[in-house]
């Protein structure tokens, strides 16, 4: 009896007091995100990928010399492979249109329809259900932890479903084989400081568009900025702007806080299968006059090269780039390192 408690009509009943016989519908639009959040970030799609994808590249190191009459081979190709997953998620949501019988509401049941074809049914279906699948996307996105434990649990933690770019960065920045590009900062420094040091350690020959940060950051760059010497860029998107050398400043909820990252043009991708909506419901049943909603999908986000994401850090221990002799002038062969 536990799922007849999806629709709350107590909370229903309430409403009425304070809105006497509107209907709030137009709230659900309001809250939740039109969006996943970190599609801000300009990931690139990759489509039809179930599970696993791997990315091949190669890197040539320098081919150029002097001229002369005799074959002298100079240079060397090395292809390497990271193998990136996205992962299966779906909604099983039930409705009871029955319940909201006897309620403020009522004018939303039609005895005559089938539950399915209920208005409080399709409005469920049509505008509450899609726009809260990309509101717990935008979240699992950033903050998400995948746990195969949770694979067919009847109870599930939300929370677990995908790994967000929280975990993917994480792990990253703990993989020496394929190191992310370190940049030292001063935690002692404000905000501002730390972006300007960080986007200043940048390797010169490579391209980067965007720097990220935590919301609460952003916002810290924003106040600091916004002074009459040095006036803050206008912005449409309140989690975006331009820093002081141009480059797009994009602030994302729940991301690591003192963790200040970017990465080469191209090098983000999101991977899904062929659905690129994942908001879009698959089927819909009716049991015992409950609907049934479904929806599944497959959906992740990773970059292509470790080497190509650059990551702040603040350990003493860490130098500027990957760490790895070898591994700098490969992937960036005219770049210095100290």
């Amino acid at each position: 009896m536990a799922a007849r408690n999806n629709i709350n009509l107590d909370a229903i009943k309430n409403e009425v007091i304070r809105y006497g016989d509107a209907n709030p519908t137009d709230l659900q639009r309001a809250v939740l995100s039109p969006e996943i959040v970190l599609n801000k970030l300009n990931p690139t799609p990759l489509g039809k990928v179930k599970g696993k994808w791997t990315f091949p590249s190669i890197l040539i190191g320098h081919v150029v010399q002097n001229f002369s009459d005799k074959w002298t081979p100079y240079g060397m190709a090395q292809f390497v492979a990271k193998v990136a997953k996205n992962f299966h998620m779906k909604m099983n949501f039930p409705i009871f249109p029955y319940d909201v019988y006897g309620t403020w509401i009522e004018k939303m049941y039609e005895e005559d329809k089938k539950p399915n074809e209920m208005p409080i049914s399709k409005y469920i279906m049509d505008t509450v259900l899609p726009p809260a699948i990309i509101n717990d996307l935008s979240i699992l996105s950033v903050n998400g932890v995948y746990d195969a434990t949770q694979v067919g649990s009847t109870t599930p933690t939300f929370g677990k479903a995908m790994n967000g770019i929280n975990k993917i960065v994480s792990d990253m920045v703990t993989n020496l084989t394929d190191p992310v590009f370190k940049i030292p900062t001063d935690a002692a420094d404000n905000i501002v400081d730390r972006v300007t040091a960080f986007e200043m350690a940048l390797p010169q020959h490579v391209k980067v568009d965007f720097i990220v940060l935590s919301l609460s950051e952003f916002n810290q760059y924003v106040s600091l900025r916004e002074t009459p010497s040095d006036k803050y860029i206008d912005f449409n998107d309140p989690t975006k702007g331009k820093t002081k050398f141009g480059r797009t400043i994009i602030g994302i909820p729940g991301r690591t806080e003192g963790e200040i990252i970017a990465w080469v043009s191209g090098n983000f991708f999101r991977l899904y299968d062929r659905k690129d909506n994942p908001a879009t419901i698959d089927d819909v049943q009716v049991q015992d006059y409950m609907v049934k909603i479904f929806a599944q999908w497959h959906l992740g986000y990773d970059f292509a090269v470790n080497q190509y994401v650059f990551v702040e850090t603040q350990d003493a221990d860490d130098e500027r780039g990957l760490n790895n002799a070898e591994q700098n002038g490969l992937y960036f062969p005219g770049e210095t390192f100290a």
